[in-house]
């Protein structure tokens, strides 16, 4: 039976880290979906020309892209899927209604982290924590002297 696991991300390492804990700490397959808060546009063009993609692939590097497909191919037999969800809402009942639409067991968040924030992103972290939905808060040290490159090349190759 799979376990649908939401982290909410900012695109940095931290939620890589979030996902490197998920799949090395549950016994169940996994399906991962990571969750970017984001408010609407504000112009009639903006939304006439409205693209999910668009605003994942603008928020979204490379480096994470290519860390999401090395951790799940380094644990393929339990991360069965990774997606993306670009969420607008900004109350607790819209959250509740993607929790239960994508059918979410859990919540990983980081403890002690503070979200970078795009253009016209936003944390949803607070939102997540009012909803009542089953989170965990994970203790994941970032050494405050290490570079997000050389972070990231930790993670990938297991030293972290």
């Amino acid at each position: 039976m799979r376990k649908t696991i939401l982290i909410p991300t900012d695109f940095t390492v931290m939620p890589l880290l979030l996902l490197k804990h998920a799949a090395v700490n549950e016994n169940r397959a996994l399906d991962i979906l990571f969750l970017y808060g984001t408010l609407l546009p504000d112009s009639i063009t903006d939304l006439l020309f409205y693209s999910p993609k668009k605003i994942l692939d603008t928020a979204m590097s490379s480096d994470f892209r290519e860390g999401c497909a090395v951790i799940q191919n380094k644990y393929p037999e339990k991360i069965q899927s990774i997606r993306f969800e670009v969420f607008h809402g900004r109350s607790t009942d819209a959250f509740k209604t993607l929790v239960s639409m994508q059918k979410v067991d859990e919540v990983l968040i980081p403890q002690l982290y503070t979200f970078r924030e795009h253009e016209n992103s936003f944390n949803p972290v607070p939102l997540i924590l009012k909803s009542g939905v089953p989170v965990m808060q994970v203790i994941v040290e970032q050494p405050q002297y290490i570079s997000e490159g050389d972070l990231l090349a930790g993670l990938l190759t297991s030293t972290l």
